[in-house]
């Protein structure tokens, strides 16, 4: 999924729209459904003025815009609005380099959010509710966005008992940070280890959310991907239902039959 999001990092072509899943179904892709209702900004109309005054040729203009996208799947048919930046502006063909003018958005807002990442079945609800958030805030706000990944690992290490605080020498309970609690699941097992491992990269972006002003879509995207390796290892029994699987088979010589009466 976040491979597919990552085509929305920047500018999009409006009539080039990659195909993302629905996010109601999950089945079928998101599609333009009409044009895009703009509003130009100050600048862009004092260009076109002068364009159709005569007194300019024509050049990009910027805005704001929004349009309705539609689910292809006509079972669902769930429609989807996107907001954000605009610009109509020259689009060259990359292999016979004819030129047009086009519509560009740059995403802003999507609803419903696309999820960043397929949560397994057994996730629990309130790091689900994290990443859901996670979703709706990636184009707005990505630091803030990377801020809920960090709080679906918070919410995670709650599922696995891991504690969250201590009594010091002091006799005073203090409160463990992420990457304290992180640890501490490290060492609980073996197997646990490079779990850890993937969530504090995760928290790492996180916490760059907290104190820096510089993370962008792609960053909190990756970070997400990360999230979602861990979450597969925890809660999807896919792959080890699937070593067993072929373990069966060559312990069998072949696939397992029924036996006949």
């Amino acid at each position: 999924m976040t491979n597919r999001l990552s085509k929305l990092a920047g500018w999009v072509l409006h009539d080039s729209w990659p195909p993302l899943p629905c996010p109601e179904c999950g089945e079928g892709v998101i599609r333009p459904d009409g044009p895009l209702t703009t509003i130009r900004d100050p600048a862009s109309e004092k260009l076109l003025a002068r364009v159709n005054s005569g007194l300019d040729g024509p050049g990009e203009l910027t805005g704001t815009c929004s349009g309705v996208f539609q689910c292809s799947d006509p079972g669902c048919a769930r429609r989807v609005l996107i907001s954000g930046d605009w610009s109509h502006d020259i689009d060259e063909h990359p292999h016979t380099y004819a030129t047009r003018w086009a519509d560009y958005i740059r995403v802003r807002y999507i609803a419903p959010a696309i999820p960043i990442i397929t949560t397994p079945a057994k996730t629990p609800d309130k790091a689900r509710a994290a990443i859901n958030a996670a979703s709706e805030l990636l184009w707005l706000n990505p630091n803030a966005a990377a801020n809920h990944l960090r709080q679906a690992i918070e919410e995670l290490l709650n599922s696995k008992g891991v504690k969250r605080s201590e009594i010091t020498k002091q006799k005073k309970r203090r409160q463990l940070s992420t990457h304290q609690r992180i640890e501490l699941y490290r060492t609980t097992s073996p197997a646990n280890v490079p779990i850890a491992d993937t969530l504090e990269a995760v928290k790492w972006i996180g916490n760059s959310g907290s104190h820096q002003a510089t993370l962008t879509i792609t960053d909190v995207l990756e970070g997400a991907e990360l999230l979602e390796s861990a979450l597969k290892e925890l809660y999807d029994t896919t792959a080890s239902a699937r070593r067993a699987r072929v373990k069966q088979i060559n312990k069998g010589r072949g696939l397992p039959r029924a036996k006949t009466t």
